[in-house]
């Protein structure tokens, strides 16, 4: 009850004292058709327990019974009898089962609704902080920048976003992507006033192309190339034959390395993703590529399971594209033939801790999907 209590219209003194008069009843009679489930417990006990006095447990019995959640079958004198099945009786409850999972299920969706919401906010204060660095102070200092920074400046803080309700913080968001807009196309009309070079999914994603090889040489250590011996061999790559399998996978992984940091190295990514990532894309079709990228991932955290205080600390420890590069893959291993990502949100923070130790490698695993898509 204290899920849908609000959902009700039900106070959360009401909430509680429901929840605890539906614990003190047998559990058998919630499933037993032949029983009902009824409080006999005396008013008297039940108000201190409550910490209230007699007559308020008597007037919230009365507004529990006003909201249709039980029933009084008392004698006149308001006594309660368990061998004579007399007290407050909570069989509407169990007639209103199916409505109350529904209403919990609305509620469920409606935060997760807000957790998107949250996190799609916290892309537009990280955009807004971006796209503002880039302009000289002079810029900065302009009237028209330093509106849009007083506008900022009254965002509701991120710890009180989710009591906003979820009109009031889809609107919020809805303004937030407006002032973003605006910012950016102040910058892009007056291009000379950028003091930074702007900062691009390519650029994330080139700095972590390492050695990618997986195939150890299939070639015996005494055949290795032109038949001279290991130490006189100078070449640090392959030295098998032609027909090594080192050989064929270091030309495929330099040829994946290219078309991963080459100019349309953010769409074919995309195209490794999942259905529901693409669905995200297509939504923000109309935004700035980069950012409908960051935003989409964004969007996704919900639905994977991932707290919003892990993808903070990812966008945080590895900056916010590397961050949606790795809940793309995440969300695209989940169908993995061997290895499926069960548990995204802590495979999130294993991603975070190996960047941490400079150990993550997108450009590898971008790869390793790209192979087992067949593309």
């Amino acid at each position: 009850m204290a899920d849908i209590g609000r959902d009700l219209g039900l106070s959360p003194r009401l909430t509680d004292i429901l929840t605890r008069l539906i614990g003190s009843t047998d559990h058998e009679a919630w499933v037993d058709p032949d029983k009902e489930p009824i409080f006999y417990g005396r008013q008297e006990t039940f108000a201190q327990r409550l910490r209230i006095s007699t007559r308020q447990l008597r007037t919230h019995e009365r507004s529990l019974q006003k909201y249709g959640l039980l029933q009084r079958r008392t004698l006149a004198n308001g006594s309660r009898y368990g061998s004579a099945g007399l007290g407050l009786v909570l069989t509407p409850l169990i007639e209103r089962f199916t409505e109350f999972l529904d209403l919990r299920e609305a509620r469920k969706a409606q935060f997760e609704r807000m957790k998107q919401l949250k996190a799609t906010r916290s892309v537009r204060w990280a955009t807004f902080r971006d796209e503002l660095v880039r302009l000289s102070e002079q810029d900065q200092a302009s009237e028209d920048v330093q509106a849009m920074i007083l506008e900022r400046a009254s965002w509701p803080r991120t710890d009180t976003l989710l009591t906003l309700g979820e009109a009031r913080l889809s609107e919020h968001v809805e303004a937030a992507t407006d002032l973003c807009t605006r910012l950016v196309d102040w910058i892009d009309n007056h291009s000379d006033s950028s003091c930074e070079p702007e900062e691009t999914f390519r650029c994330f994603i080139q700095e972590d192309i390492h050695q990618i090889l997986s195939e150890t040489c299939n070639t015996h250590v005494d055949k290795l190339s032109a038949g001279k011996p290991a130490q006189d061999y100078p070449a640090p790559g392959p030295t098998g034959p032609v027909d090594c399998k080192e050989r064929e996978l270091e030309a495929e992984t330099l040829a994946l390395q290219g078309l991963f940091s080459g100019h349309y190295g953010l769409g074919h990514a995309v195209s490794l993703s999942s259905q529901e990532f693409k669905m995200e894309m297509e939504v923000r079709r109309h935004e700035r590529d980069e950012y409908a990228f960051i935003e989409a991932a964004a969007a996704r955290i919900g639905p994977l399971g991932i707290n919003i205080s892990a993808w903070a600390a990812a966008c945080d420890r590895m900056g916010r594209a590397r961050a949606a590069i790795c809940v793309l893959l995440l969300d695209a291993n989940r169908d993995h033939p061997t290895s499926p990502v069960m548990n995204p949100g802590g495979a999130l923070r294993g991603m975070i801790k190996a960047h941490n130790r400079g150990k993550l490698n997108v450009i590898g695993s971008l790869i390793g999907l790209h192979r087992r898509r067949g593309l």
